[in-house]
């Protein structure tokens, strides 16, 4: 696979578009404003029997996609190396630097404090990504993305894309690769699947099948609507209506 390469996770029967779902967070808690979110439609993910407040609240951010996924090549019977990829700047630019903002703070932990973590979750926000303290929190990456919520029940986010170093400068060569994920995204519950998508992009944009298809039958189905209206006119054309007479 030459060129760039993105690493997707494919969820199917996880229907993020419920309204109570789509509702449950808090925008302004996500701009970093302190804000009452007893009072937000974050219910019932607002905070815990103790009272402490949930950072961030909601179903959505709850249900947050959170496997570990690893690609390894092999260079030969022996010996693996781990193919490098890129967890930042994944996310639209407005997503980023418009709709999510960090409290501010000193530092990132103190900006959470008096908070804790969803239910769901096995970090708290500003430990999200332990490599890069620009990643964390609200403005974290994969955060952003699973908060974008889909209009489907099967969908793809996308989770990282390739870095392009030493033998992967120019994509990813032919050879025997090896995945090795962290299985934490529970789908057995919902009846669901989960895949990884390995894909690359050409000038007309990445391989989805489902805009060529949508188009297709609408176009068919037009084109059809056509000829039974131009038959219907050509035949009613011929008899004179009431008022003609």
């Amino acid at each position: 696979m030459l060129g760039d390469v993105f690493m997707y996770y494919r969820l199917q029967n996880f229907y993020q578009n419920h309204r109570r779902y789509v509702l449950s967070r808090s925008d302004a808690q996500l701009l970093g404003q302190d804000v009452n979110i007893q009072n937000s439609n974050c219910a019932p993910f607002t905070t815990y029997p103790n009272g402490t407040p949930m950072a961030p609240c909601g179903a959505i951010a709850n249900s947050m996609f959170n496997d570990s996924i690893q690609l390894s090549y092999h260079l030969n019977s022996y010996t693996a190396i781990q193919v490098p990829w890129l967890k930042s700047g994944n996310s639209w630019w407005s997503d980023k630097n418009v709709k999510f903002r960090n409290p501010t703070s000193y530092n990132l932990s103190s900006a959470f404090a008096g908070t804790t973590r969803p239910p769901y979750w096995q970090k708290p926000a500003y430990l999200l990504d332990e490599e890069d303290e620009r990643n964390n929190g609200y403005i974290n990456d994969d955060f952003i993305i699973w908060m974008r919520v889909s209009a489907f029940p099967t969908f793809r986010n996308l989770y990282r894309r390739l870095h392009h170093t030493n033998q992967f400068a120019d994509g990813l060569p032919a050879g025997n690769y090896t995945f090795h994920i962290t299985y934490n995204f529970p789908v057995t519950k919902l009846k669901g699947k989960k895949q990884v998508v390995l894909s690359t992009i050409t000038w007309s944009g990445g391989s989805n099948l489902f805009l060529g298809i949508a188009y297709t039958v609408s176009g068919a189905v037009t084109v059809l609507a056509g000829f039974i209206i131009t038959a219907i006119h050509l035949k009613l054309r011929k008899k004179k209506t009431y008022f003609q007479r």
